[in-house]
């Protein structure tokens, strides 16, 4: 009875919802809400909080929680061990990422190769990403910055050079290559706290002692991309976001001053899983840019 209580809380702490969680278990929600009252009268603790937004872990809660994703992982891996075949057949992976436009071509191809499994993918900027990888609540994030963390194992997967995007009809917007310094008193849509992309804009810029004029903060690489093709003012993003719209006007940034590498990660107990190894081979064998980087190594 003690591990279907705990599998019941993991799954609550996990979806963030008892309904969510009900859904995941095939059980129904009052039958999950019994299971989690249960463990905490037993041990006399408070594991869960419940709010209007879902349900928020106690100190306690966090601590088992802990302890509960790795019980779930050795159980998969006692799985994998006990089953015939090497191949993944089913089960679920979760992924979070801070951008779409690497990962759909990744996702067709795993999907393509083991297509009973489901992939449930969260997206936020670096700093979300990040924590909720660290946090347990996804299997695997794709992100920057992340290769040297000691809990994580993480490879490159793909290489991002940094465009100015404008308007058609920006007096820019005609031109094959811009200069960092030709940015200075322009107005600027810029993104969020967080945002690793900001980061480094903004370190650019600060290096040419460019002082541009941020007149638009945004929370998403999507939103800024709109705010420019409207021609509110000029945007930075990386190219295959650049790319991806005909509304705006990329153009390469002289000596392809900003880049970026996103990484494949997991938790380093997590990595000898079967559905985490899958999803990493796949990534190996994604074409492009990604070849260009092995050198950068393996976290």
């Amino acid at each position: 009875m003690i591990y279907t209580q705990i599998r019941a809380f993991d799954a609550v702490a996990r979806e963030g919802s008892f309904s969510r969680a009900a859904d995941v278990l095939n059980l129904t929600q009052p039958a999950l809400t019994l299971q989690v009252k249960a463990l905490e009268a037993r041990h006399g603790l408070k594991l869960l909080h419940r709010d209007g937004r879902g349900v928020k872990l106690t100190e306690a809660g966090e601590r088992l929680f802990t302890l509960s994703r790795q019980l779930a992982s050795l159980e998969e891996l006692i799985d994998d061990t006990l089953t015939t075949s090497s191949e993944v057949q089913r089960g679920e992976l979760r992924l979070a990422v801070d951008g779409p436009h690497i990962v759909m071509g990744l996702f067709a191809q795993f999907l393509a190769r083991h297509p009973q499994v489901r992939l449930s993918v969260s997206m936020g900027n670096t700093q979300v990403v990040r924590q909720r990888l660290l946090d347990r609540h996804v299997d695997v994030g794709i992100l920057p910055l992340i290769a040297d963390h000691p809990r994580v194992h993480a490879v490159p997967l793909w290489i991002h050079r940094g465009l100015l995007i404008t308007s058609h009809e920006h007096r820019l917007a005609g031109r094959k290559v811009v200069s960092l310094t030709e940015l200075e008193g322009e107005a600027m849509i810029g993104r969020e706290d967080g945002s690793t992309t900001q980061a480094l804009v903004d370190a650019a810029l600060a290096r040419h002692g460019v002082k541009a004029r941020k007149v638009l903060e945004l929370g998403s690489r999507e939103a800024l991309v709109e705010a420019v093709a409207v021609g509110l003012g000029c945007g930075i993003v990386w190219e295959l976001e650049a790319l991806a719209s005909s509304r705006v006007r990329a153009i390469p940034i002289e000596n392809d001053e900003l880049t970026t590498t996103d990484y494949i990660a997991c938790l380093k107990s997590e990595r000898e899983r079967a559905i985490v190894k899958a999803i990493f081979a796949e990534a190996a064998r994604m074409p492009g840019d990604r070849h260009d980087i092995a050198a950068l190594g393996r976290g």
